[in-house]
């Protein structure tokens, strides 16, 4: 009898175990293919930029929160959940925005936005987060199909580094020129 209840006990804990594994490998490849509606915590808090030689920029990034602050004030762009089918453009959802692919560009990770009325393929926006010169380092490109662009403007999480920065370029993290996706 107490053999018995051995296998059984042995059996159950065996098919929990598999029911386990089979519903943690449900979980893990659902969470691949689901879309992503935060933004990387290393992109998160507030950062700075120095622009047209006296001017700084702020923008802030929450977990799905876009803040952008000019001369004209403050402007949001929220993060949602990206659409199979992008839906038409209007008053409702002219500030969502949607994180798609992630790629690698020269040895540095970047973080696809795209809005509404951009297509879902490789085009749109991308952000990057690197330690350079022992500074975190926001980096903005742009895409178009298969070229993409990096911008000199970099972010910093102080208005004093962007000003004590303002004229460096990276080495890999400055595009001057179109670089090829492929």
């Amino acid at each position: 009898m107490k053999f018995k209840k051995k296998i059984i006990t042995l059996l159950a804990l065996i098919s929990v175990v598999a029911g386990f594994g089979i519903a943690h490998s449900s979980v893990s490849s659902v969470q691949a293919k689901t879309n992503i509606t935060t933004f990387p915590k290393k992109m998160r808090g507030t950062w700075y930029a120095y622009f047209n030689k006296k001017k700084i920029l702020k923008k802030t990034f929450t977990k799905n929160k876009e803040i952008t602050y000019d001369t004209k004030g403050k402007h949001i762009r929220y993060l949602h959940k990206q659409p199979k089918v992008f839906p038409e453009s209007s008053k409702k959802n002219k500030n969502w925005i949607y994180r798609s692919e992630t790629t690698k560009v020269k040895g540095h990770t970047w973080y696809g936005i795209n809005r509404i009325t951009m297509q879902p393929d490789s085009t749109g926006e991308y952000y990057s987060v690197a330690k350079l010169k022992g500074n975190s380092v926001l980096g903005y490109a742009i895409a178009h199909g298969d070229t993409f662009e990096s911008e000199d403007v970099h972010w910093y999480r102080s208005p004093k580094l962007a000003k004590k920065f303002k004229k460096t370029h990276y080495k890999d993290f400055d595009f001057k020129i179109v670089y090829n996706l492929d």
